[in-house]
């Protein structure tokens, strides 16, 4: 075995004479400036080839003038009799290398074109061909910008140049501040621009798409992303947004999923300088294969220029390494890559140089779509902000709101609601009331207010309120599957109720009433006609006569079921008193259960028995809240009495619209007005304020959302929580809670239970009893004249005379006829 120092010794020879080898003509002198050469010595220790680069520092020293740095710059050169010069532009540098005949090989745009500069990094004007070509090929018309630098206006030149797309953009400094990045977001979304270019660097990106999840606008749909990431650094960033379903496409030098791995320098930065060198190799490499020159000298420089920029074929690690006659990157491709969430693919490539000039440059492959894709709810475990609107039962304060803090000051249906789904979905949730005390509307300058404005500016996470879903408000921001069904009725005040005194008179018809008055005067004129009749044609002459007045007196009696003193004799009086007393029987009967009626059950009198009659009356003012759903169904409906009720409300009575419920209900309380809204809410007051009552037919059946900003990745979970709590009944549950069967009876059925009094056709069958008695007891009456008559004529007994007495004399005084005569009077 050779000991270790011999060993040595011949390890340390044999290098001594393969670098005296390698330096008598394969060392490549190459400059690089201070502040980039841990760059290319990272690249070049990870740069296999068997020419041997040495690397020379060049300092470009500060001077008073451009002059000076230049004549600086050119000594600190010219000493080092490098061969070629790899660095970020300098135009010192550029100056010296252009008169020293020295290939400089530039990371970064060159300001002006010449003979030994070439760029190896592509040009920006192609890469604001190739966003706007993808831009058209996605179809977008509308779209917003952030960038922040001379590359970004470049590009946002070329998008202004094409007068078929509307571009917002939204300038960011070095380092900006979350709070203008978060108001440049918010206003993006309330001008509805959907889709969005990123131009920014890693710092400012981060920024931005750290707010616009905040803001919850990053989902796909409706929101799509581009950003220009040449250098693939971004990757880690994306990592971020796993967890939602995104639609970011990156533009990238660099393949996306490239394993280049660096710490402590731009990817970027690290390919150039990686593909500068690999360049200058392969250049020096085909110097060599001709006639061996010396390196020293300007020959070998202006060829290892010529090799430079007539290379071709050669790839790197930023794609073909080929230049144009002016020195710029020519014939090369980016790469265009769809980042969905937890997943990539390969979405495209856009060619800086095509075959034909009716190839189209870019070239997109179909999209990918992963149906049974799934994501975890993004919302668990943070705690989120909901915006609700004071009404009842929805939202309210509790009595002793002053003493809590926090969400312990509501209650509500709403409350219950969401306390209900965060639990389900585990997450923290925090409440405030909406400022302005408004559901939400567009104004005329554009901007919303109310629920939707909170949802839209980024103040809220979500809205748990009464909050109806209508095509205007879902155009701007997405609503869950309804949690409830709501219909639109009318609110109004229960008349007060007028008080008689003459009550008993209401259970009968005032028809009635005269129709008994007369019929007492013709039964007791009968009946008195026909006991005369009977007491002339009976054969005793004993019988007692009845008066006109004790005929009266015993029909009232009969009718009030009293007694009286006398009583008809004759037939057919009697037969008139049977009726007369059935009569009386089917009317008393009838009055007192209508009066027992009348005083158990309570009449609603209304002049408005449906919501149509509002529109053929003027007394009572009707209105809904201004700036609402409701106001909206109005305002846009095509139905002829509802058109009918918004001009009215919006033209004839401009005070019939308030602000919110509360002063809708106060304002029903106080004045003669009805009030159009929910029946959800009109339902709780009319079950807690007795003095209200509630008339349809409802209309306009429509849901209420949990709603959620635009593009929000939440927004079916929530809806599935719903759903989940409606299977469950705890949906129901706390309906019920809220709106229970007790409190104030529902006034507005009533009309299937009132008294009515009775009309003369409910009685008019004992009328029509009663006068069949009298023609019954009047025919009896005729048929015993006429069988006296006959019975006197056929006896013809002759009238025996009555002894002619004195006046003075005494009549005789039968004792047994006077006691007799006295004893009927008295009976």
């Amino acid at each position: 075995m050779l000991s270790w120092s011999r060993a040595t010794y011949i390890l340390l020879v044999l290098v001594i004479s393969f670098i005296s080898r390698v330096t008598s003509v394969d060392i490549l002198k190459v400059g690089v400036v201070s502040s980039f050469r841990d760059v290319v010595q990272s690249a070049l220790s990870n740069f296999q080839s068997d020419l041997f680069i040495q690397l020379y520092d060049i300092d470009v020293p500060s001077a008073r003038s451009s002059y000076d740095r230049t004549y600086k710059t050119f000594k600190t050169i010219s000493n080092l009799e490098i061969h070629a010069i790899i660095s970020p532009y300098d135009y010192a540098i550029a100056q010296v290398t252009e008169t020293l005949n020295i290939p400089y090989i530039s990371t970064t745009h060159i300001e002006e074109s010449m003979d030994y500069s070439v760029q190896i990094l592509p040009e920006t004007a192609l890469s604001s061909h190739a966003i706007t070509d993808v831009a058209k090929a996605y179809e977008w018309n509308k779209m917003g910008v952030f960038y922040d630098g001379n590359n970004g206006i470049k590009v946002l030149e070329q998008l202004m140049t094409d007068h078929t797309l509307t571009v917002r953009a939204w300038r960011l400094d070095e380092k900006e501040e979350r709070k203008r990045i978060r108001e440049s977001l918010l206003e993006m979304r309330k001008v509805l621009v959907e889709t969005c270019i990123v131009l920014c660097d890693k710092a400012n990106t981060d920024l931005v798409l750290d707010e616009a999840r905040n803001l919850a606008m990053l989902s796909t749909p409706p929101y799509f992303w581009l950003f220009s990431d040449l250098g693939s650094v971004m990757r880690k960033s994306f990592n971020k947004y796993r967890d939602i379903a995104v639609n970011f496409t990156v533009v990238t030098l660099l393949p996306f999923n490239s394993s280049i791995n660096t710490f402590s320098f731009n990817r970027l930065d690290f390919a150039l300088a990686t593909d500068a060198l690999r360049l200058l190799a392969s250049s020096s490499y085909t110097i060599y294969n001709g006639p061996r020159l010396n390196m020293d000298d300007d020959t070998f420089k202006k060829q290892l220029n010529s090799a430079i920029r007539n290379n071709t074929g050669l790839m790197g690690l930023t794609g073909n390494l080929e230049f144009d006659d002016k020195g710029r990157r020519d014939n090369f491709s980016f790469i265009l890559t769809t980042i969905t969430g937890n997943e990539n693919y390969l979405r495209g490539h856009w060619l800086s140089k095509t075959d034909s000039t009716e190839v189209a440059p870019l070239k997109l492959y179909p999209p990918l779509h992963h149906a049974n894709r799934t994501t975890p709810f993004p919302l668990k475990g943070r705690t989120v902000k909901v915006v609700m609107i004071q009404e009842r039962p929805f939202t309210m304060l509790k009595r002793d709101y002053r003493l809590k803090r926090g969400n312990a000051r509501f209650e509500g249906f709403a409350v219950d609601l969401i306390d209900a789904v965060a639990k389900m979905l585990d997450f923290k949730y925090e409440i405030y009331l909406v400022h302005d005390g408004k559901f939400g509307s567009k104004e005329k300058n554009g901007e919303w207010n109310g629920l939707i404005g909170e949802l839209l500016s980024g103040n809220a996470t979500m809205s748990v309120a009464s909050l109806v879903i209508n095509s205007e408000r879902e155009e701007v921001v997405d609503f869950t599957k309804p949690f409830k069904t709501r219909y639109i009725s009318v609110v109004m005040r229960i008349p007060s109720q007028s008080t008689s005194k003459f009550e008993f008179l209401n259970p009968l018809s005032p028809q009635v009433w005269v129709c008994i008055i007369c019929s007492f005067v013709v039964v007791s004129v009968v009946l008195y006609v026909l006991e005369r009749i009977g007491h002339k044609n009976s054969l005793s002459e004993e019988e007692p006569e009845i008066t006109i007045r004790e005929s009266f007196w015993f029909i009232f009696g009969s009718l009030l079921q009293g007694n009286t003193d006398s009583t008809p004799q004759s037939i057919p009086g009697r037969i008139l008193t049977s009726a007369w007393w059935f009569f009386a029987l089917i009317l008393i009967s009838s009055y007192t259960a209508n009066l027992a009626a009348f005083l158990t059950v309570k009449k609603i009198n209304t002049p408005i028995k449906t919501v149509t009659d509002l529109t053929q009356q003027t007394k009572i003012k009707f209105g809904t809240v201004r700036d609402s759903g409701v106001m909206a169904f109005f305002k846009n409906t095509n139905i002829e009495h509802f058109s009918k009720m918004w001009v009215q409300m919006s033209e004839v009575d401009l005070d019939s619209m308030v602000d919110n419920t509360e002063d809708g209900y106060r304002k029903v309380l106080k004045e003669k007005y009805a009030f159009f809204w929910d029946t959800t809410v009109n339902k709780y007051h009319a079950m807690t304020d007795c003095q209200l009552m509630e008339i349809g037919p409802a209309f306009d059946p429509k849901g209420f959302g949990i709603g959620v900003p635009p593009g929000a990745t939440y927004k079916e979970e929530l809806s599935m929580a719903i759903l989940r709590l409606s299977d469950m009944g705890r949906l129901h549950e706390i309906e019920t809670k809220w709106w229970n069967s007790e409190g104030c009876p529902d006034l507005s059925k009533a009309n299937t239970d009132e008294a009515a009094e009775l009309q003369i056709d409910n009685v008019a069958g004992v009328f029509f009893i009663l006068v069949g008695g009298i023609i019954v007891a009047s025919l009896v009456c005729l048929g015993e004249y006429f069988a006296n008559a006959m019975i006197g004529a056929s006896k013809k007994t002759p009238k025996k005379k009555r002894s002619v007495k004195s006046k003075d004399e005494p009549k005789p005084t039968d004792i047994s006829e006077s006691t007799e005569r006295d004893t009927f009077i008295r009976a």
